[in-house]
């Protein structure tokens, strides 16, 4: 397999306790930040019958537009994403929705991202309307992606999180789900 971003995600009861376990373990801040993700349907496509997602992603005056493929792997989130940044958020949802994209649900977090023995990102989001998580990744060449998951939990385990069950769901579906739309 190639070069892929790994993914894993838990649900963090004390964020504050896992970010002083994150820091003593050596990692640094490298962003902290509001992130609007503004998803959307497509007009011909069932986008959750394919697990695919097309994301807006509005932080810090920036968007970026994001295309997710299919879930790979069996643990984590892991996806091919194809990602490019534009200067005017609002105008590429203008387009979008000229074409027949219809805004399905907007997803609001605060994102504190470190940094950890450069080669890990941990994400430390607080997610409106979900509450507390923590993302792991890491990008590399694995023969088996499942190897790549296990060290994201092993990671996870210690820094205090070993009992935490990985959630493969999206914010978005995890939010969807929360309103009983899917």
């Amino acid at each position: 397999m190639g070069q892929v971003e790994v993914e894993v995600k838990v649900r963090v009861e004390d964020l504050g306790g896992l970010e002083r376990r994150i820091r003593r373990a050596g990692a640094r801040l490298i962003k902290d930040l509001r992130q609007v993700d503004v998803y959307y349907m497509h007009p011909c496509r069932d986008f959750s019958a394919t697990d695919e997602a097309l994301r807006v992603r509005l932080e810090e005056g920036r968007a970026s537009l994001t295309y997710k493929g299919p879930r790979i792997g069996s643990i984590g989130k892991s996806r091919v994403e194809i990602d490019v940044s534009v200067e005017d958020g609002g105008r590429v949802m203008e387009i979008l929705e000229a074409l027949s994209f219809r805004e399905v649900a907007r997803v609001v977090k605060r994102r504190r991202v470190y940094l950890l023995h450069n080669r890990y990102l941990l994400m430390l989001d607080e997610v409106e309307g979900l509450g507390s998580f923590v993302e792991v990744e890491v990008r590399g060449r694995w023969d088996r992606l499942e190897d790549a998951e296990r060290e994201l939990l092993d990671l996870l385990g210690r820094l205090g999180l070993k009992e935490a069950k990985p959630i493969r769901e999206s914010y978005l579906e995890l939010l969807l789900s929360r309103k009983g739309l899917i």
